[in-house]
């Protein structure tokens, strides 16, 4: 990104939707003119409508017939699943875009770098709404033509077909996910000037990561029984 655009564009807001089709003006945007409140509400509200749409397929109740759940209290059960599953939906991209942005602040404090906690805050925010366009997507997908949430339509496992630990490594490897962490990367490098080899190195750590924990829940999930 040339200095043209870093000087011209301290005036402008960044875009969410730029995002899709020019992360780096919008990285450098974010550099200058870090915005949090606007993005983090419509990625907010994005993945409360994905995570609604997820329980509302058919997909939702049938995981708890196949684990052969019995009792009086399964409505109860049910319900507070799909309550639990909306919230967590809602509220995690939150928690994760604090727990990324001030991972990426402590090693920052490591480089040259002067970039500051609410750039990272405001730069993980923006590259969150590719997250929530994808959990609105499979969401839908889910509710239309059911199958299990754990189980993401636009994932490497949903292909292949495996179940168990491996169908959740295999459903680790998603496009919106490899997506956003293509945008971590950029963002690193341009928002935050790390070095190319940092910056991509940070991003491959962080995909690694979500794979593993997919692979994790899958097994866990397995053990259970659902």
């Amino acid at each position: 990104m040339n200095e043209t655009f870093e000087e011209t564009g301290k005036a402008e807001k960044p875009s969410v939707f730029g995002m899709i089709w020019s992360p780096g003006e919008q990285f450098a945007t974010i550099r200058s003119n870090p915005k949090i409140w606007v993005p983090l509400i419509i990625v907010t509200l994005l993945s409360l409508i994905g995570g609604w749409l997820m329980v509302i397929g058919p997909g939702f109740e049938e995981q708890f017939a196949k684990a052969e759940l019995e009792g009086e209290n399964m409505d109860g059960i049910i319900l507070f699943s799909k309550i639990s599953t909306v919230v967590f939906s809602a509220l995690g991209p939150i928690f994760g875009i604090l727990f990324s942005s001030f991972i990426f602040w402590l090693i920052n404090k490591a480089t040259s770098s002067e970039a500051t906690f609410k750039q990272f805050f405001s730069m993980n925010t923006y590259i969150s709404f590719i997250s929530a366009i994808g959990l609105v997507l499979n969401g839908l997908l889910l509710a239309l033509l059911g199958g299990s949430p754990n189980e993401l339509y636009t994932s490497l496992g949903a292909l292949v077909g495996s179940e168990g630990s491996v169908g959740a490594f295999l459903n680790g490897i998603e496009i919106f996910g490899i997506w956003t962490i293509v945008l971590t990367g950029i963002g690193l490098r341009i928002t935050a000037k790390w070095p190319k080899g940092l910056a991509w190195t940070i991003a491959i750590i962080f995909l690694v990561f979500t794979v593993g924990a997919a692979a994790v829940g899958g097994m866990m999930n397995t053990m259970s029984g659902m």
